[in-house]
């Protein structure tokens, strides 16, 4: 076993860039390769042991030109990140053509929920049920009075930190279970808007339906200016819908609407922790306090910048995931097993009892799939892995429906 301890910052930076290197001349292989093939000159393998398809991570990893970048800042690291950070922010403003103060990076997109749970969501007060109104102090000293908070709104079921965040602070939290379509039912929704935030995840997890384009943008109009909107939009490289779009352009419109961007997904970069929001500059001042001061690791901004200019990186990570979801879709087809259509890069299968009991069984298998949500008691979320790997999971799904049938 190698002695990690041993290896020098020189030694381990050649190491990465022999890596990427290798990496960069397998990708330019990708596209015109088989699945099976294409996946066999990656660079990055399952783990020995279990195969994990329980957290909607992407098994290809980060782009070849993100690992080159790291290398790079290897040099780096006993600098604090401001100067990567703004280069990070100048690109995503350009990509999302907006102003640089309209975007706020956080660590992980994760971090980006939790301020705006901060932000935007509160105790109620004792006197007509109304939000507290909070006041802060200016530089003359004087005191400012800012939009009070109040309850967190959100669909059931959907991403569940955020709702952990707002209980934090002692906000009431409303749950509108999904519609017929597994889509966000956003009139319910909007006839419970008060001050406070509503949130929506489009694509939701752990659905990984989505809520049509136009609904999403009749609700925006029509939400009342008091009420801030939050749109998770971690999963939009992996909607290929007609019927989706991303809200990014209603900001212009709309100082209340908020728009929450992720490199965990389709950029490879769970482990790393980059993401970004985008509002309008004064919605932005409101979360700053809320951040930890330089939340973001110089090496996950090099990561970030080098892979939005990395086009074929995105590309392939969405072909090999649609090529490896429709082998999975046929398979369970064959043997009269549905799903809630998916736009992300998981899917919910109705295995047409408990989960519960199929979880535990294919974890014994060394398969790990996502946990049972109560709403959903017969459904099972599995992330689209490799082939391989799905194909282990699809092996071990056949015998445990068969124990148990």
């Amino acid at each position: 076993m190698a002695d990690f301890g041993s290896i020098s910052r020189r030694r381990f930076a050649h190491l990465l860039g022999v890596g990427a290197a290798y990496a960069v001349a397998q990708n330019r292989i990708l596209p015109a390769t088989p699945l099976k093939a294409a996946e066999s000159w990656l660079p990055f393998k399952p783990a020995p042991g279990a195969v994990r398809l329980n957290s909607n991570e992407n098994p290809y990893g980060p782009s070849p030109m993100a690992l080159k970048a790291m290398t790079d800042a290897l040099g780096l690291s006993w600098r604090y990140p401001d100067e990567h950070a703004d280069a990070l922010i100048e690109t995503l403003a350009k990509v999302n053509s907006v102003n640089r103060d309209q975007i706020l990076l956080g660590d992980g997109s994760g971090e980006i929920l939790k301020m705006c749970a901060s932000a935007f969501t509160g105790p109620m007060s004792n006197v007509g049920n109304r939000p507290v109104t909070l006041a802060r102090p200016t530089r003359g000293g004087a005191l400012e009075f800012v939009p009070g908070r109040g309850k967190m709104i959100v669909a059931d079921p959907t991403f569940e930190a955020i709702l952990n965040h707002a209980r934090v602070n002692g906000a009431e939290v409303v749950k509108i279970p999904l519609n017929r379509s597994f889509a966000h039912d956003l009139p319910k929704m909007l006839a419970s808007a008060s001050e406070g935030l509503i949130y929506v995840c489009n694509p939701n997890n752990p659905t990984a339906s989505i809520t049509p384009k136009n609904e999403v943008r009749e609700f925006i109009d029509k939400a009342p200016s008091g009420t801030m909107i939050l749109v998770d939009e971690a999963y939009l490289h992996y909607a290929d819908s007609s019927d989706y779009e991303s809200v990014i352009a209603m900001i212009r419109n709309h100082p209340n609407l908020i728009v929450a961007r992720t490199f965990s997904k389709i950029y490879g970069m769970a482990g790393l922790r980059c993401g970004y929001c985008v509002a309008h500059a004064e919605t932005i001042q409101r979360l700053r306090p809320h951040q930890t001061w330089d939340s973001v690791n110089i090496m996950a901004l090099a990561a970030a910048n080098a892979s939005l200019d990395d086009a074929s990186h995105v590309a392939n990570g969405r072909r090999l995931n649609s090529q490896t979801k429709k082998f999975v879709i046929a398979e369970l087809n064959a043997r009269g097993y549905q799903h809630i259509p998916s736009q992300a890069n998981f899917m919910m299968i109705d295995v047409k009892r408990p989960a519960r009991p199929l979880i535990d069984a294919l974890k014994d298998r060394g398969v790990q799939v996502g946990r049972p949500f109560p709403t959903l008691p017969n459904h099972m979320r599995v992330t689209i892995g490799k082939q391989a790997e799905m194909e282990t999971f699809l092996s071990a799904f056949r015998q445990v429906v068969s124990i148990a049938a």
